[in-house]
Protein backbone atom coordinates (compact mmCIF):
# COMPACT_ATOMS: atom_id res chain seq x y z
CA UNK A 1 0.00 0.00 0.00
CA UNK A 2 1.12 3.72 -0.35
CA UNK A 3 0.00 6.96 1.31
CA UNK A 4 -1.23 8.78 -1.58
CA UNK A 5 -2.28 12.75 -1.54
CA UNK A 6 -6.17 13.73 -1.84
CA UNK A 7 -4.92 16.59 -3.39
CA UNK A 8 -2.28 16.32 -6.03
CA UNK A 9 -1.98 12.08 -5.95
CA UNK A 10 1.70 12.50 -4.52
CA UNK A 11 3.24 10.13 -2.46
CA UNK A 12 2.67 11.14 1.40
CA UNK A 13 5.05 10.50 3.97
CA UNK A 14 5.44 10.82 8.22
CA UNK A 15 7.87 13.97 7.94
CA UNK A 16 9.54 13.93 11.85
CA UNK A 17 10.17 17.85 12.17
CA UNK A 18 6.59 18.90 12.23
CA UNK A 19 5.30 14.87 13.31
CA UNK A 20 3.16 14.88 10.67
CA UNK A 21 2.08 13.46 7.44
CA UNK A 22 3.46 15.68 3.71
CA UNK A 23 3.02 15.15 0.43
CA UNK A 24 6.48 15.26 -1.30
CA UNK A 25 4.70 16.63 -4.38
CA UNK A 26 2.82 19.58 -3.51
CA UNK A 27 3.62 19.84 0.30
CA UNK A 28 0.63 19.51 1.50
CA UNK A 29 0.11 18.38 5.14
CA UNK A 30 -1.79 15.89 6.79
CA UNK A 31 -3.83 14.99 3.43
CA UNK A 32 -3.19 11.45 2.43
CA UNK A 33 -5.64 8.22 1.85
CA UNK A 34 -4.42 4.59 2.00
CA UNK A 35 -4.41 3.34 -0.98
CA UNK A 36 -4.09 -1.15 -0.89
CA UNK A 37 -1.82 -2.94 -2.76
CA UNK A 38 -3.11 -6.24 -4.77
CA UNK A 39 0.61 -7.22 -5.33
CA UNK A 40 2.83 -6.11 -2.42
CA UNK A 41 5.95 -6.43 -4.02
CA UNK A 42 5.05 -4.25 -6.76
CA UNK A 43 5.33 -0.69 -6.81
CA UNK A 44 1.58 0.30 -7.22
CA UNK A 45 3.15 3.78 -8.62
CA UNK A 46 4.94 2.77 -11.74
CA UNK A 47 4.76 -1.03 -11.86
CA UNK A 48 8.57 -1.62 -10.58
CA UNK A 49 9.50 -4.75 -9.01
CA UNK A 50 11.25 -3.99 -5.79
CA UNK A 51 13.76 -6.48 -4.44
CA UNK A 52 12.33 -6.74 -0.66
CA UNK A 53 13.72 -8.88 1.88
CA UNK A 54 12.13 -11.73 3.13
CA UNK A 55 11.78 -9.77 6.46
CA UNK A 56 11.17 -6.45 4.75
CA UNK A 57 7.41 -4.79 5.86
CA UNK A 58 8.18 -1.46 4.26
CA UNK A 59 11.01 0.37 1.79
CA UNK A 60 11.28 2.64 -1.36
CA UNK A 61 10.84 1.31 -4.67
CA UNK A 62 14.35 1.80 -6.70
CA UNK A 63 12.37 3.20 -9.95
CA UNK A 64 10.58 6.42 -8.62
CA UNK A 65 11.37 6.47 -5.10
CA UNK A 66 7.98 5.64 -3.96
CA UNK A 67 7.39 4.21 -0.66
CA UNK A 68 5.91 1.45 -0.34
CA UNK A 69 4.31 -0.64 2.75
CA UNK A 70 4.06 -4.42 2.22
CA UNK A 71 0.12 -4.87 3.52
CA UNK A 72 0.47 -8.13 4.43
CA UNK A 73 3.98 -7.77 6.39
CA UNK A 74 1.80 -5.06 8.70
CA UNK A 75 -1.17 -7.18 9.80
CA UNK A 76 -2.31 -10.25 11.67
CA UNK A 77 0.94 -11.59 13.72
CA UNK A 78 2.91 -9.01 11.96
CA UNK A 79 1.12 -6.02 13.19
CA UNK A 80 3.00 -4.48 15.29
CA UNK A 81 1.44 -2.92 18.80
CA UNK A 82 3.57 -0.52 19.61
CA UNK A 83 6.14 2.28 17.57
CA UNK A 84 8.03 5.36 18.31
CA UNK A 85 7.92 7.50 15.49
CA UNK A 86 11.25 9.33 14.12
CA UNK A 87 12.12 12.16 16.26
CA UNK A 88 15.32 13.12 14.58
CA UNK A 89 15.40 14.11 10.91
CA UNK A 90 17.95 12.95 8.19
CA UNK A 91 19.10 16.39 8.03
CA UNK A 92 19.70 15.93 12.05
CA UNK A 93 20.83 12.55 12.14
CA UNK A 94 23.76 13.73 10.04
CA UNK A 95 24.61 16.78 11.81
CA UNK A 96 24.91 14.40 15.20
CA UNK A 97 26.89 12.36 12.92
CA UNK A 98 29.46 15.20 11.59
CA UNK A 99 29.80 16.08 15.85
CA UNK A 100 29.97 13.11 16.57
CA UNK A 101 33.14 12.02 14.24
CA UNK A 102 33.59 14.87 12.09
CA UNK A 103 36.78 16.08 14.37
CA UNK A 104 38.38 12.98 14.44
CA UNK A 105 42.10 12.78 12.89
CA UNK A 106 43.07 11.29 9.47
CA UNK A 107 39.23 10.42 8.20
CA UNK A 108 39.31 9.98 4.78
CA UNK A 109 38.03 12.72 2.29
CA UNK A 110 34.52 11.55 1.61
CA UNK A 111 33.48 10.38 4.68
CA UNK A 112 30.63 12.49 5.70
CA UNK A 113 30.41 13.76 2.77
CA UNK A 114 26.91 14.65 1.24
CA UNK A 115 27.30 12.39 -1.79
CA UNK A 116 27.79 9.34 0.32
CA UNK A 117 25.20 10.58 3.27
CA UNK A 118 22.75 10.63 0.83
CA UNK A 119 23.02 6.99 1.24
CA UNK A 120 21.49 7.52 4.91
CA UNK A 121 18.50 5.17 5.77
CA UNK A 122 16.00 5.89 8.54
CA UNK A 123 14.77 1.97 9.50
CA UNK A 124 12.69 0.98 11.88
CA UNK A 125 13.58 -1.66 13.90
CA UNK A 126 11.49 -4.83 15.00
CA UNK A 127 11.92 -5.30 18.89
CA UNK A 128 9.83 -7.43 21.18
CA UNK A 129 8.85 -5.95 24.72
CA UNK A 130 8.74 -8.15 27.78
CA UNK A 131 7.41 -7.70 30.83
CA UNK A 132 8.08 -9.27 34.27
CA UNK A 133 7.09 -9.44 37.80
CA UNK A 134 10.54 -10.43 39.61
CA UNK A 135 10.44 -11.20 43.44
CA UNK A 136 14.42 -11.44 44.61
CA UNK A 137 15.72 -13.14 47.32
CA UNK A 138 19.08 -12.22 48.91
CA UNK A 139 21.52 -13.63 51.05
CA UNK A 140 24.71 -12.99 52.33
CA UNK A 141 27.54 -12.21 54.88
CA UNK A 142 28.37 -8.47 55.41
CA UNK A 143 31.57 -7.42 57.13
CA UNK A 144 31.55 -3.04 58.66
CA UNK A 145 35.32 -2.58 59.78
CA UNK A 146 35.91 0.30 61.75
CA UNK A 147 39.13 1.49 62.29
CA UNK A 148 40.70 3.86 65.08
CA UNK A 149 43.92 5.19 66.78
CA UNK A 150 44.42 5.56 70.69
CA UNK A 151 47.95 6.54 71.89
CA UNK A 152 50.75 4.49 69.76
CA UNK A 153 48.45 1.49 68.89
CA UNK A 154 46.06 1.92 65.51
CA UNK A 155 42.54 -1.00 66.00
CA UNK A 156 40.84 -2.81 63.87
CA UNK A 157 36.91 -3.30 64.67
CA UNK A 158 35.06 -6.04 62.21
CA UNK A 159 31.83 -6.40 62.51
CA UNK A 160 29.74 -9.09 60.93
CA UNK A 161 25.76 -9.18 60.15
CA UNK A 162 24.03 -11.83 58.22
CA UNK A 163 22.34 -9.90 55.04
CA UNK A 164 18.56 -10.45 53.92
CA UNK A 165 16.88 -9.11 51.45
CA UNK A 166 13.59 -9.37 49.57
CA UNK A 167 12.88 -7.04 46.68
CA UNK A 168 9.76 -7.08 44.53
CA UNK A 169 10.20 -4.72 41.38
CA UNK A 170 7.88 -4.84 37.92
CA UNK A 171 9.55 -4.31 34.77
CA UNK A 172 7.53 -2.88 31.75
CA UNK A 173 9.24 -2.80 28.32
CA UNK A 174 12.31 -4.69 28.26
CA UNK A 175 13.43 -4.54 24.97
CA UNK A 176 15.14 -6.96 22.74
CA UNK A 177 15.68 -6.53 19.18
CA UNK A 178 14.17 -8.86 16.57
CA UNK A 179 16.27 -8.35 13.67
CA UNK A 180 18.93 -10.54 12.33
CA UNK A 181 20.50 -7.90 10.13
CA UNK A 182 21.33 -5.70 13.22
CA UNK A 183 23.90 -6.61 15.84
CA UNK A 184 22.23 -7.08 18.77
CA UNK A 185 25.04 -5.20 20.97
CA UNK A 186 24.95 -2.22 18.76
CA UNK A 187 20.71 -2.29 19.21
CA UNK A 188 21.58 -2.48 23.08
CA UNK A 189 23.73 0.55 22.55
CA UNK A 190 21.20 2.46 21.04
CA UNK A 191 19.50 2.53 24.50
CA UNK A 192 17.61 4.12 25.83
CA UNK A 193 14.71 5.28 24.08
CA UNK A 194 12.12 7.26 25.86
CA UNK A 195 9.49 4.72 26.23
CA UNK A 196 7.34 7.52 27.58
CA UNK A 197 6.68 8.65 23.93
CA UNK A 198 5.59 5.35 22.87
CA UNK A 199 2.21 5.41 20.50
CA UNK A 200 0.07 2.80 19.85
CA UNK A 201 1.10 1.64 15.97
CA UNK A 202 -0.41 3.50 12.81
CA UNK A 203 1.13 2.03 9.52
CA UNK A 204 1.27 6.37 8.59
CA UNK A 205 4.31 6.17 10.92
CA UNK A 206 6.12 3.83 8.63
CA UNK A 207 5.69 5.88 5.48
CA UNK A 208 9.02 7.13 4.22
CA UNK A 209 11.22 4.74 6.01
CA UNK A 210 12.22 1.13 5.87
CA UNK A 211 11.04 -2.10 7.90
CA UNK A 212 10.89 -4.69 8.92
CA UNK A 213 8.75 -7.13 10.90
CA UNK A 214 10.27 -9.40 13.62
CA UNK A 215 12.83 -12.11 12.60
CA UNK A 216 12.65 -14.10 15.93
CA UNK A 217 9.99 -15.87 17.72
CA UNK A 218 9.19 -14.50 21.22
CA UNK A 219 10.40 -17.97 22.62
CA UNK A 220 14.13 -17.59 21.12
CA UNK A 221 14.80 -13.71 22.22
CA UNK A 222 13.30 -14.56 25.41
CA UNK A 223 16.64 -15.81 27.24
CA UNK A 224 18.37 -11.80 25.89
CA UNK A 225 15.17 -10.31 28.27
CA UNK A 226 15.82 -12.99 31.16
CA UNK A 227 19.72 -11.91 31.23
CA UNK A 228 18.79 -8.32 30.70
CA UNK A 229 16.85 -8.40 33.68
CA UNK A 230 19.07 -10.64 36.04
CA UNK A 231 21.38 -7.72 35.38
CA UNK A 232 19.11 -4.81 36.81
CA UNK A 233 18.40 -6.74 39.72
CA UNK A 234 21.87 -7.05 40.65
CA UNK A 235 22.21 -3.65 40.55
CA UNK A 236 19.29 -3.48 42.22
CA UNK A 237 20.50 -5.72 45.20
CA UNK A 238 23.84 -3.85 44.82
CA UNK A 239 21.89 -0.77 45.79
CA UNK A 240 20.13 -1.82 48.99
CA UNK A 241 23.20 -3.44 50.16
CA UNK A 242 25.25 -0.54 50.22
CA UNK A 243 27.46 0.39 53.47
CA UNK A 244 29.07 -3.08 54.36
CA UNK A 245 32.83 -3.38 53.43
CA UNK A 246 32.58 -6.64 51.74
CA UNK A 247 29.66 -9.11 51.20
CA UNK A 248 30.44 -13.18 50.64
CA UNK A 249 29.07 -16.01 50.79
CA UNK A 250 26.46 -14.04 48.19
CA UNK A 251 22.99 -15.92 47.14
CA UNK A 252 20.94 -14.69 44.89
CA UNK A 253 17.57 -16.20 43.86
CA UNK A 254 15.24 -14.50 40.94
CA UNK A 255 11.59 -15.46 40.23
CA UNK A 256 11.25 -13.44 36.91
CA UNK A 257 7.51 -13.78 35.77
CA UNK A 258 6.47 -13.29 32.38
CA UNK A 259 3.09 -11.24 32.63
CA UNK A 260 2.89 -9.89 28.97
CA UNK A 261 4.56 -9.06 25.21
CA UNK A 262 4.45 -6.84 22.95
CA UNK A 263 5.78 -6.33 19.21
CA UNK A 264 7.20 -2.32 18.86
CA UNK A 265 9.25 -0.53 16.20
CA UNK A 266 12.19 1.51 17.43
CA UNK A 267 13.42 4.02 15.07
CA UNK A 268 16.89 3.83 14.09
CA UNK A 269 18.84 6.00 11.44
CA UNK A 270 21.80 3.88 9.67
CA UNK A 271 24.89 5.19 7.20
CA UNK A 272 27.05 2.71 6.03
CA UNK A 273 29.85 3.68 4.19
CA UNK A 274 33.07 1.42 2.27
CA UNK A 275 36.35 2.21 2.58
CA UNK A 276 39.33 -0.04 1.52
CA UNK A 277 37.20 -2.53 1.12
CA UNK A 278 35.76 -2.55 4.03
CA UNK A 279 32.50 -1.68 5.36
CA UNK A 280 31.72 0.98 7.97
CA UNK A 281 28.45 1.15 9.25
CA UNK A 282 26.87 3.75 11.79
CA UNK A 283 23.36 4.36 13.57
CA UNK A 284 21.79 6.86 14.70
CA UNK A 285 19.37 6.86 17.51
CA UNK A 286 15.93 8.21 15.47
CA UNK A 287 14.22 9.39 19.07
CA UNK A 288 17.61 10.65 21.26
CA UNK A 289 20.05 11.25 18.27
CA UNK A 290 22.77 9.08 20.16
CA UNK A 291 25.51 7.93 17.97
CA UNK A 292 26.96 4.53 17.72
CA UNK A 293 29.99 3.87 15.46
CA UNK A 294 33.79 3.41 14.29
CA UNK A 295 35.28 6.13 12.14
CA UNK A 296 37.87 5.03 9.62
CA UNK A 297 41.12 6.14 9.29
CA UNK A 298 42.73 7.18 5.99
CA UNK A 299 46.39 5.68 6.23
CA UNK A 300 47.67 8.44 3.68
CA UNK A 301 46.69 10.71 5.70
CA UNK A 302 48.25 9.53 9.22
CA UNK A 303 51.17 8.82 6.71
CA UNK A 304 51.38 12.37 5.56
CA UNK A 305 51.12 14.35 8.68
CA UNK A 306 53.88 12.08 10.48
CA UNK A 307 56.11 13.51 7.03
CA UNK A 308 55.06 16.73 7.49
CA UNK A 309 55.66 16.73 11.70
CA UNK A 310 59.18 14.64 11.10
CA UNK A 311 59.66 17.60 8.48
CA UNK A 312 58.68 20.65 10.65
CA UNK A 313 61.51 19.37 13.43
CA UNK A 314 63.93 18.83 11.41
CA UNK A 315 63.40 22.32 10.08
CA UNK A 316 63.63 23.42 13.55
CA UNK A 317 66.59 21.44 14.38
CA UNK A 318 68.54 22.98 11.02
CA UNK A 319 67.56 26.45 12.04
CA UNK A 320 68.89 25.99 15.77
CA UNK A 321 72.10 24.52 14.21
CA UNK A 322 72.70 27.29 12.41
CA UNK A 323 72.10 30.10 15.33
CA UNK A 324 74.99 27.81 17.52
CA UNK A 325 76.55 28.19 14.55
CA UNK A 326 76.30 31.84 14.48
CA UNK A 327 77.02 31.99 18.23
Amino acid sequence: MIYRCVNCGGNVVYEPQVKKMKCLSCGGNECQEEQPSQTPDICVNCGAQIPFKKFDSAGRCPACGTYIIRDHMVANQYKPDLIIPFKISKREAENRLKDEFGKKLFLPGSFLSEKTLEGMRGVYVPFWMYDYNTNINYSAIGTKVRTWTSGNRRYTETSYFNVYRQIHVNYDGIPVDASIEMDDAVMDLMEPYDYGQILSHDNKFISGFDSETYNMSLGELEPRAIRKVDRSNREWIAQHTSGYTTLTKENMNADNRNVGNRFALLPVWVYEYRYKGENYKFYVNGETGKCVGKAPRSMGKAVGFTALLFGSLMLGLDGLALVLGVL
